[in-house]
């Protein structure tokens, strides 16, 4: 008896404080839809945005359809953009102008974190005051959020760091566990140029609930991203999407076939693809832009352009808001679990793995600290036993499928 008493604190306080539980949820698959939906998000400032009685000329005012979500930005020195509308010469960004307007109260916000040049800042510890209050503001908002901790992080013009970023982005999560932010979802995003080490950035699954890239005019953008996802059970957000032209020159019907209709067949081919972020803006506009041959975005300025892309967003698997929106990406679960996986000590042979909410497991593979295969079943149960005899000493990794997602923990035994 008093081995079991033993074994099951030492176990439930590492399990309820260690390897950022409480904010990514051990790394699951967290507001993502099921199956083959795709949620359309669209951005990436409040005019391409519009639907505002300050913003009118954007996207929400030409299309019938509000996106499920929309892009924003801000930094951690300042936090400009959040809660007073700012402008760095590439279009009017305010976060909470969006809260404060009912044309979005189905929508979720996908926020751009920028953190060049303060990765040092960030793990000496000088810029918490600005995590808490980035932190306590997501907390405050009934809704998803999605968070792009230092998006792109493998451009050359970011210049991060690999260890400096991954430090970084944990010291980040750290934050938003002690606060218990439990509305947030990690989304990892790369620049979409393939990098050949991408990994070195890489914070690691427990801190990583999506997989992110670009989208512009480079060759098989994203491929090693769709690789990592693939390999690390991770859904995808192609997290910045524009064609590299003016719409309103050359032909239109050109512009569609050879930028648009392979994107939406890539989306569709690939299930692990489950969010299109678009950028629906007159880049020649914008003064930060101004001459980088960006063009002009918008759907709605060339007739035919907007006519294709309605056509294509009324297919079944795009998901816009809704007032079900939120429910159907798991809100209340999310927001109500301090992580799902029950383990208890049956016997001195045996352990027992369970969810606590005595919901089926669809599977479940367990590893060693070195990635070694401990245990692997297929079987669909509320319970496995586990004999203690398989397991090593010390930390084991869990990975287990459950209501189409792979949910990954850590605990000690």
């Amino acid at each position: 008896m008093k081995t079991n008493l033993v074994f099951s604190f030492i176990l439930s306080l590492y399990f309820s404080t260690s390897f950022a539980q409480i904010s990514a949820h051990y790394g699951a698959a967290k507001f993502a839809p099921n199956n083959g939906d795709k949620l359309l998000i669209m951005g990436q400032d409040l005019g391409a945005v519009g639907g505002l009685s300050s913003h009118q000329n954007g996207y929400v005012d030409a299309f019938l359809k509000i996106p499920a979500g929309i892009t924003t930005y801000t930094d951690l020195v300042e936090l400009k953009g959040l809660k007073i509308l700012s402008n760095w010469g590439a279009g009017d960004v305010h976060a909470e102008a969006y809260f404060n307007d009912t044309t979005f109260n189905n929508s979720f916000l996908v926020i751009g974190l920028y953190l060049v040049d303060v990765l040092p800042y960030i793990n000496d510890g000088y810029l918490d005051s600005k995590i808490t209050e980035l932190a306590q503001w997501i907390k405050s908002k009934n809704r998803p959020i999605y968070l792009r901790i230092g998006y792109e992080f493998d451009g050359s013009w970011n210049n991060y760091n690999p260890d400096e970023f991954k430090t970084a982005w944990k010291h980040i999560v750290h934050i938003f566990d002690e606060l218990e932010v439990k509305n947030v979802a990690y989304v990892w995003q790369s620049s979409g140029g393939n990098h050949p080490n991408i990994d070195l950035w890489y914070p690691g699954d427990d801190y990583v609930n999506w997989l992110g890239y670009s989208h512009f005019n480079g060759s098989n953008m994203g491929q090693s991203i769709r690789d990592f996802a693939e390999a690390h059970s991770k859904p995808i957000m192609i997290a910045e999407a524009t064609p590299k032209l003016d719409l309103k020159q050359g032909d239109s019907g050109s512009h569609w076939n050879s930028w648009y209709a392979p994107l939406f067949a890539s989306i569709y081919g690939n299930d692990n693809i489950k969010a299109l972020a678009y950028i629906n803006t007159d880049w020649d506009s914008q003064s930060m832009w101004v001459g980088e041959g960006w063009g002009d975005s918008r759907l709605q300025e060339v007739a035919s352009i907007k006519q294709n892309w309605e056509t294509e967003i009324a297919k079944s698997p795009w998901i816009v808001a809704s007032e079900n929106l939120f429910e159907d990406l798991k809100y209340s679960y999310w927001i109500n679990q301090n992580g799902t996986l029950s383990v208890k000590k049956k016997d001195e042979n045996l352990i027992v793995l369970s969810h606590n909410n005595d919901l089926p497991i669809k599977g479940m593979v367990v590893y060693n600290i070195l990635g070694q295969t401990l245990y692997k079943t297929t079987k669909t149960s509320i319970n496995y036993y586990i004999p203690l005899k398989m397991l090593d000493q010390g930390i084991i990794i869990l990975k287990m499928k459950y209501d189409n997602r792979i949910e990954t923990y850590k605990i000690m035994i």
